[in-house]
């Protein structure tokens, strides 16, 4: 039979199964009305693919025990009208979840009030199922779901905008994305009822022009948004010479103990740059990174939007024109800083983007000098004065976007709200927090009114604690949340660079955009908070930092890991895991700690703890989960005793610290950031080479470990007719007889498979027929001698699942 007879044969039944209360799927109906949008549909695909994987059963065609209705307040099949009036109220995002009872059935309805509102209930639903969502994924507990709960829930955010803003220049963050990580970004980001992804761009000079933003003339592109001319821009890969963090260039074919098998090139970049590191050298190649760069964002923003995800992308004010443009201009000319010159090209760099991509907001960025210096009051006229020149220019341009400022600090040193009396309102204002995070929400924002106002905190910090490292923050991020929310924002960002590593983080600031009720006890009155102990090294002063969050762990050990005894770990440790770094973007370096390891290794006793935890942890996938972060740990303790035994060079014992850290890292990578993390160990020049010239033995590049099988691109959902591409790795040191995809439609039917492709190494590629359902798979690896190998850890009893809309 081939592929499309397969899916014809197996369409999306209008009727979903939960048996009254417990969880035997072939006894509930699902309806949603017949002139559904996409969003809707969606919804209805979703709940089905939850409802499967929490009760192991697809839901039947019959609901003799109950219905689970998806649908927009208005919609016809809303036919109670006890329901039709509680959700009547219902604004743009919001959402109703209520059980009903009729006789001997009860009806599980899902009402949006608009069809957004409708897709976050629907996800909110598959929450109450036990299901949690985080950038990197989805977490599914272990054990099957015995009872499906009443459920009496309003949902309404409490912030118009919610969601990240993913930054790189080294190997932590986007720079390593391709248009399929966007789109499994953008995902998780509705999943967790976020809608909001912005990206800044760095210039030329600052260290180097980065290709997310294109500056020049509007008759150098075509009506497609293809540039004609540009000027050499690039993204960070493994041979870059230094730009932030003094990476030096390294063939990843050097990496030591296997790391090199994680990788298929010798430069590890995005796609965008693929044929093209360090950076383009020709006309040709340098408009080339542009564009592909342009096709990614059509394809991905594209997506987004389909989602209900708004994009920003932007760079620093006053502009900085590149190099070849002011010669450019000049031999035209033209003045390159006379202000007319400035606002046409801010027509072309926006009419540009109208044509390539979709955007939601461009926004300028003041000064990140302005955070650490201060600023004179010349710079923040001519900051203004640039920013007016964009507005003209959007205008001019007609392009379908809005402008928004945003900075390393809210506005100038004499008035962090001054810009709220020199712009339009219209003008959405934000900013990231001070101190890579560790100063709270500013202030200032309360005294900005009339316009969107966005506060941005970190999510974690490239230069206090370092990416290397472990950065716990819940309670920071709840402190930030209610001040947002005090101070009267519209928006609540956080920012990243990784995205498993942050899964605390950042579930913990997606729930407080919608409720903060019994933790913050203010509740939007006031920007005080509850006294709490104060972590150490958080500043001090009136306010307290941290807000509790034990609450929150409990509830995230017992979905990850089975044991919500866990919880009590984590909650000790937020806000005081050891860091690694010495100061300095993005890692620090690995400079001797004179401090005795004797002293430092109680801040550690934690792990010790967490290993009593292990044999009690029931299911693959808690296993394979608390493993991730238990490995983590074990890699931070051994590079913080590195640093004790450089202090008094003992190269034995480097030698075995170091191979220690490396294997722990190996064991936990599982997503690009991740294997920025490994990265990071070889190309980072006061890493390596630092242990490297004291240790006893050249480093052995062979891979020692257990074999595993990383996919470090997730795809949750993919349009109709999308061929779903896989790259995958299967990191071990004897090449397998046999890799293989099994998929089928989501729980019907015989797998069927597809061998995998060798690409490089120890990966390899796998593009799935296109899809007219949603469909399951598991990877499959056979050695030639050796136990089989699986993916996802909870295979075959639990598959990948992937949405098809």
């Amino acid at each position: 039979m081939d592929t499309r007879s397969i899916w014809l044969n197996l369409r999306l039944t209008a009727v979903l199964a939960l048996l009254g209360g417990v969880a035997r799927a072939e006894s509930v109906g699902m309806c949603t009305s017949k002139d559904a949008t996409d969003l809707e549909r969606l919804a209805a695909q979703e709940v089905r693919r939850y409802v499967y994987l929490r009760t192991g059963e697809l839901p039947g065609k019959t609901g003799q025990q109950g219905t689970i209705v998806v649908a927009q307040k208005n919609s016809p099949v809303i036919t109670d009208e006890a329901v039709r009036a509680f959700s009547r109220d219902l604004q743009a995002q919001q959402y109703v979840l209520k059980t009903t009872t009729a006789g001997a059935k009860k009806t599980w309805w899902i009402v949006g009030g608009d069809d957004t509102g409708t897709l976050y209930g629907a996800y909110r639903f598959a929450e109450k199922l036990g299901v949690r969502f985080y950038l990197h994924g989805d977490v599914i507990p272990d054990e099957r779901l015995a009872a499906i709960p009443d459920i009496n829930e309003t949902g309404k955010p409490l912030f118009a905008l919610r969601g990240v803003n993913p930054w790189g220049s080294h190997p932590f963050g986007f720079d390593a994305w391709g248009t399929d990580d966007y789109k499994a970004i953008f995902t998780q980001l509705a999943k967790m009822r976020m809608n909001f992804l912005g990206i800044h761009c760095y210039p030329e000079g600052h260290p180097y022009a980065e290709p997310t933003v294109w500056v020049g003339q509007k008759g150098d592109f075509d009506a497609q948004g293809q540039v004609t001319f540009s000027y050499p821009s690039r993204y960070y890969s493994t041979l870059s010479t230094p730009g932030w963090g003094g990476y030096v260039p390294k063939k990843t074919s050097d990496y030591c103990f296997g790391g090199s098998l994680l990788f298929q090139d010798d430069a590890w970049a995005p796609e965008v740059m693929r044929g093209y590191c360090p950076i383009p050298e020709t006309p040709a190649a340098c408009n080339d990174v542009f564009n592909r760069t342009a096709a990614q964002f059509r394809d991905a923003f594209g997506f987004a939007r389909q989602l209900g995800v708004k994009t920003a992308v932007g760079t620093e004010s006053p502009i900085t024109l590149p190099k070849a443009l002011r010669e450019r201009l000049t031999a035209q000319g033209k003045n390159p800083d006379d202000p007319a010159t400035i606002r046409e090209v801010y027509e072309g760099m926006f009419r540009r983007i109208a044509a390539s991509h979709p955007l939601d907001y461009f926004w300028l960025w003041t000064p990140e000098g302005w955070t650490w210096s201060g600023n004179k009051p010349e710079q923040y006229t001519n900051t203004v004065r640039d920013v007016k020149l964009a507005i003209a220019a959007l205008k001019d341009s007609g392009a379908p976007f809005k402008l928004a400022t945003c900075g390393w600090v809210l506005g100038p040193q004499h008035d962090h709200a001054a810009l709220d009396a020199d712009l339009p309102k219209e003008i959405a204002m934000s900013a990231i927090s001070r101190n890579t995070g560790a100063t709270p929400v500013d202030p200032a924002f309360k005294n900005i009114a009339g316009r969107d106002t966005w506060a941005i905190p970190w999510l974690e910090s490239d230069n206090r604690e370092g990416l290397a490292g472990v950065q716990l923050f819940v309670g920071r991020m709840r402190r930030d949340a209610a001040d947002a929310l005090a101070y009267g924002c519209t928006g609540l960002m956080g920012l990243q660079w990784r995205t498993d590593i942050l899964g605390p983080n950042v579930s913990a600031l997606a729930e407080a955009a919608w409720t903060q009720a019994g933790w913050n006890p203010t509740l939007g009155k006031t920007q005080e908070v509850t006294p709490v102990p104060t972590p150490e090294g958080a500043q001090g002063g009136k306010r307290v930092p941290y807000l509790p969050c034990d609450d929150f762990y409990a509830d995230w050990a017992r979905v990850n890991f089975g044991l919500e005894d866990i919880g009590t770990v984590f909650a000790k440790i937020d806000g005081k895991v050891p860091s690694l770094s010495d100061g300095g973007c993005p890692s620090g370096g690995l400079k001797p700690v004179t401090k005795p390891w004797s002293e430092i290794l109680p801040s550690f006793a934690f792990i010790n703890e967490l290993e009593t935890f292990r044999p009690r942890i029931k299911g693959a996938g808690n296993l394979d989960r608390f493993d991730y972060w238990l490995n983590t740990f074990r890699y931070l303790r051994a590079i913080a005793e590195v640093r004790c035994v450089l202090a008094k060079p003992e190269p034995q014992e480097l030698t075995r610290l170091y191979t220690e850290a490396y294997h722990a890292l190996l064991r936990s990578v599982r997503t690009p950031g991740g294997l920025a993390m490994v990265v990071n160990m070889e190309n980072n020049a006061t890493w390596f080479s630092t242990v490297a010239k004291i240790a006893s033995q050249p480093w052995p590049n062979t891979y020692e470990l257990e074999p595993r099988i990383i996919v470090p691109t997730l795809r949750g959902s993919v349009s109709k007719d999308e061929a779903l591409r896989l790259t995958f790795i299967v990191l071990q040191e004897q090449q397998p007889a046999e890799v293989t995809l099994l998929w089928r439609p989501l729980g019907t039917g015989t797998f069927f498979k597809i061998p995998a492709q060798r690409k490089a190494r120890a990966t390899y590629h796998v593009t799935l027929p296109r899809a007219e359902e949603s469909f399951e798979y598991r990877i499959e690896a056979k050695p030639a001698d050796g136990k089989t190998i699986l993916w996802p850890a909870t295979a075959p009893a639990m598959n990948q699942t992937v949405v098809v809309w």
